[in-house]
């Protein structure tokens, strides 16, 4: 109701508006809890026992990968790319593969060295 005499009353409504903003910014402002978002920083998302090694490689597999994507014109050139992606990248997964099953024989050493019934 107010609101609604003071914008009859009101010959600028550009300057209405703008103090309204204002009053609304404000209110939020003091309401809402506001995070810097620049003061943190990024966690890195890794995988325990991954190594740095598979980490260039993914890096390389992204880059070849690209890279044949890219090549458009000349086909045996895409072709190449191609075949050398594939091959970096089925290396890429055996290595993975091989990384995760080393973990897993780590991990239940571990834990067998931890198990009390284990001398039973």
């Amino acid at each position: 109701m107010n609101l609604s005499t003071r914008v009859a009353k009101e010959n600028d409504l550009e300057r209405l508006v703008d103090s309204f903003t204002e009053a609304i910014q404000t209110a939020c402002r003091a309401a809402f809890k506001i995070i810097n978002t620049q003061s943190k920083t990024k966690q890195k998302n890794s995988v325990p026992w991954r190594a740095d090694s598979l980490t260039i490689m993914r890096k390389r597999i992204n880059a070849l990968r690209r890279l044949h994507r890219r090549t458009r014109n000349n086909e045996e050139l895409r072709e190449s790319r191609k075949h050398k992606y594939l091959e970096v990248k089925k290396m890429y997964q055996y290595e993975i593969r091989r990384e995760n099953f080393n973990s897993w024989k780590v991990y239940c050493s571990e834990t067998a060295s931890l198990n009390p019934w284990s001398h039973v």
